[in-house]
């Protein structure tokens, strides 16, 4: 794939997302200032965005993009690759204003409290990105693993130790890359078309 058409691809869809980036970051920004300083809030906030944006990019929000896209010279994996990056573009920019609102409030958590969140995040986003090629069950239970990978990471990070948020960063970026091949598998039926 050209890095032109992932770059329009993303770009597009971004633009088309344009609102609900911006309230997700309007709403990121004021529970993190108003948050205590702990690893809950932004794990399970974040990763709710995250979610939210990542079920927003499914087919039929927004039809001329799927269009455009189907009839890009693109394989379904690197469809997949490219149509990711703009959730995952979008729950990390949230996620830095939460940050960087905790950070104005005086409530600044440790930076690898900021490295686990994220990595929860964008493992949260990529599973439920499956969501959005399924419909019924399985699109509730794409979404109940996401919920389910937050948990788990939260439960690991807990600790509070090296080896828990170690543990817990490991997990997540398994899941993530799991979830992103899953994702490619699950759109490379376009290849054939």
């Amino acid at each position: 794939m050209t890095a032109q058409a992932m770059r329009a691809i993303v770009g597009a869809r971004l633009r088309a997302e344009r609102r609900t980036l911006v309230f997700a970051c309007a709403s990121a920004a004021i529970v993190g200032y108003f948050a205590t300083r702990s690893l809950a809030g932004p794990m399970f906030f974040c990763s709710t965005i995250g979610i939210a944006v990542a079920l927003l990019q499914g087919p039929g929000r927004h039809a001329y993009l799927d269009t455009t896209e189907r009839s890009a010279p693109l394989f379904g994996r690197e469809l997949a690759r490219a149509k990711a990056l703009a959730p995952v573009i979008s729950a990390t920019i949230a996620t830095l204003v939460y940050w960087a609102a905790q950070l104005v409030s005086g409530f600044a958590a440790p930076a690898i409290f900021l490295a686990l969140s994220l990595a929860c995040v964008l493992a949260a986003t990529l599973v439920t990105l499956n969501a959005t090629t399924r419909n019924g069950a399985g699109r509730a239970l794409a979404v109940a693993f996401a919920g389910a990978t937050v948990i788990v990471a939260f439960l690991l990070a807990k600790s509070g130790d090296a080896i828990g948020a170690a543990t817990s960063l490991a997990f997540c970026v398994l899941v993530g890359f799991v979830a992103l091949r899953q994702y490619g598998e699950s759109l490379a039926r376009y290849e054939a078309l």
